[in-house]
């Protein structure tokens, strides 16, 4: 064998090994490419489930608060129902208050008039108390029409509340200045 015999199949394996080296580095770089596209795909998928989570909280902390303004609004109903009530238990108090003392003025005025028929020298006394009675009857009528002018401008008000809010006020200023006349 000759010299370049001995070369030629020494210098097939030097290029089969170069081949080889070149397709195991291009093998590698393959794998490293595609281990780079999952470790992306995995990244993805992390932010994708974070952001489900976050949207998953803000679902319940909605539901929540709309659980809790429908609980608020529920007791609010509750507490205006009961403030009416007071206000109508108040108002028809009231009403049969002042309707006693209409009647007792009515009652005064008739026994003042009875008097002054039975007496004729008493005539000036009896006709001063038949005027006092009189005034007192005017003066418990007005209480009764100021109490249902105040019951009624509870539906006349911009909202139910303020209209309740409005007429205890002025069920309130009108004890101060009728419950006297009323005998209360």
């Amino acid at each position: 064998m000759s010299v370049m015999e001995s070369e030629h199949p020494t210098r097939k394996w030097i290029i089969a090994t170069a081949v080889l080296v070149v397709a195991v580095i291009g093998l590698g770089v393959y794998a490293l490419s595609l281990r780079s596209d999952v470790d992306d795909k995995d990244a993805q998928i992390a932010s994708q489930q974070q952001q489900l989570e976050e949207q998953q909280g803000v679902a319940d902390d909605v539901q929540d608060a709309a659980a809790g303004l429908a609980e608020d609004a529920q007791q609010a109903l509750g507490e205006l129902g009961d403030r009416i009530d007071e206000i109508e238990s108040q108002a028809a108090a009231s009403q049969e208050e002042t309707q006693a003392a209409i009647e007792s003025a009515e009652q005064a005025a008739a026994d003042a008039q009875a008097r002054a028929d039975s007496a004729t020298d008493e005539v000036a006394e009896a006709n001063a108390r038949a005027d006092e009675a009189q005034a007192q009857s005017e003066a418990v009528a007005a209480c009764a029409r100021g109490y249902l002018s105040a019951i009624g401008g509870v539906f006349d008000a911009s909202s139910l509340s303020a209209g309740v809010t409005e007429a205890m006020g002025d069920i309130e200023e009108l004890n101060a200045s009728c419950l006297e006349k009323l005998g209360a």
